[in-house]
């Protein structure tokens, strides 16, 4: 009998082929090549036939269709254009190797191609969509049991990690000692997790333990195989992490470097630089050429004072660099020095047009003309004001660490819910350990992610965007 898993995989599947198939016949329809060559060919079999076939090895190596309830939008749309580009460059060798006539055939699949990079992020969309809904009058509600280290389980829940509408609640959580922000939910120590899980009905169960704790760990994978309870482990963070590790050669001994990070080599530096200075070309010519007069009249007309705000903050090792916002605030209302003071919800100095360029994040637009001069990344930690940095460096954990990179109008942090007003030292080390794993983790596809989801958030709304 198969599983509700392996089922779901199915339906996917079959989905994916056969939006692949209404694209591949509208790409014969829309380039004409059908008065050129007969669509009954063994050509166009053959390249339908590959095309399928490709598809499902190219999600298999990019694991594409895991599920969709720990696996969000911007993932799944950054896995689909790995995919897409596999796909497409595996089509264009086999047609080399297999078929004559190429040339024919060049116009009709960049055009099946181009179709589905359309298609099918919709189809992912809708298909969460209908799950959701599905679920949600069904009243099914996925249990989880947090095991560990309950405030980074309550983090990584309330971060937007589990949500994607698929409707998640905390069960409860087993910890040494409980915490006041889910004291409803302590449910007792760790060692009562055999009982507690006959007890109650588990779907999953995520451990939250540094890897010091060896015997709690092994007890904890004990009773879930035993319980037959799916176990996932929230990454640590630990300083120690192996994403950071670098093993090289000395005299023939080999040794670990500690702090490897994939933007120290000078070709990620380079691909990362091309990237920015085209995206921000992107957005200066097509976007703020024609927006920045329209918000600056609006400015103008409702508060007196510049259009634009620039504020010295930190950037890459810890250099001054002037950031470029729209002004929000009124005139009088300065943000360097002494006086400093975080924007808060309802902020009595922040203008009325301010509001909607606050809650929409149009405000941070300019800064695209810092990525363009080079002081700023698309991506990467969002850089604080000096008199924030200075309350912080010297009580919050590797803090100064986030100036190893340069920062970025958006980043890990954000997208994860961590934006914002920070009000307590512990809010602050979260965001400095969601940087610090962006940083050590960083690829191409990872920045690719956050802008997507950068982008959905913008769309939804974001609370803490004020």
């Amino acid at each position: 009998m198969l599983s509700v898993a392996r089922i779901n995989y199915l339906i996917r599947l079959l989905i994916d082929w056969l939006f692949l198939a209404l694209c591949f016949i509208a790409s014969i329809r829309l380039s004409n090549i059908s008065q050129a060559l007969p669509v009954e060919s063994g050509d166009f079999i053959f390249l339908f036939v590959s095309s399928l076939s490709t598809w499902y090895i190219c999600t298999r190596v990019f694991h594409f269709y895991t599920s969709v309830t720990i696996f969000s939008f911007s993932k799944e749309i950054t896995l689909f254009l790995r995919v897409i580009l596999l796909h497409l460059l595996i089509i264009f060798f086999l047609m080399t190797l297999f078929v004559v006539q190429l040339d024919y055939y060049r116009d009709m699949l960049l055009l099946y191609h181009f179709l589905l990079i359309v298609v099918i992020p919709l189809i992912k969309y809708i298909y969460r969509v209908v799950i959701a809904f599905i679920r949600s009058q069904y009243k099914y509600v996925r249990k989880i049991l947090i095991v560990g280290n309950a405030t980074r389980g309550a983090n990584f829940y309330r971060s937007g990690m589990l949500i994607n509408n698929l409707r998640f609640s905390v069960a409860g959580y087993l910890a040494d000692f409980p915490i006041t922000q889910m004291a409803e939910n302590y449910l007792g120590p760790i060692n009562s997790l055999s009982e507690v899980l006959k007890a109650n009905y588990i779907d999953e169960v995520f451990l939250a333990l540094p890897n010091s704790q060896v015997e709690q760990i092994n007890y904890v994978v004990d009773c879930c195989e035993k319980g037959k309870v799916q176990l996932s482990i929230i990454n640590n963070f630990n300083r120690l992490d192996a994403a950071s590790f670098r093993v090289t050669s000395y005299a023939g001994f080999p040794v670990v470097g500690l702090r490897y990070l994939p933007l120290d080599d000078l070709e990620n530096q380079f691909f990362k630089r091309f990237f920015d200075i085209l995206f921000s070309l992107f957005v200066i010519v097509f976007i703020l050429s024609w927006l920045t007069p329209l918000i600056a009249l609006l400015i103008k007309v409702n508060s007196r004072g510049p259009v634009f705000f620039i504020q010295e903050r930190w950037g890459l090792n810890n250099i001054k660099i002037k950031c470029i916002k729209f002004r929000t605030m009124q005139e009088s209302a300065s943000q360097n020095g002494d006086d400093f003071q975080q924007a808060i919800r309802n902020d009595i100095r922040v203008t009325s047009i301010g509001k909607i360029l606050r809650k929409s994040s149009i405000d941070e637009l300019p800064q695209f003309i810092n990525v363009l001069l080079g002081n700023m990344s698309v991506v990467g930690p969002r850089p604080h004001p000096i008199p924030l940095s200075l309350e912080s460096k010297d009580v919050v954990q590797h803090y100064m660490l986030r100036h190893l990179v340069k920062p970025g109008i958006t980043g890990w942090a954000q997208v994860n819910g961590s934006r914002g007003e920070v009000q307590s030292q512990l809010e602050m080390q979260n965001r400095i350990a969601f940087d610090l794993w962006y940083i050590e983790n960083w690829s191409f596809w990872l920045d690719c992610q956050i802008i997507f989801q950068t982008v959905i958030n913008l769309m939804k709304g974001d609370e803490k965007a004020y």
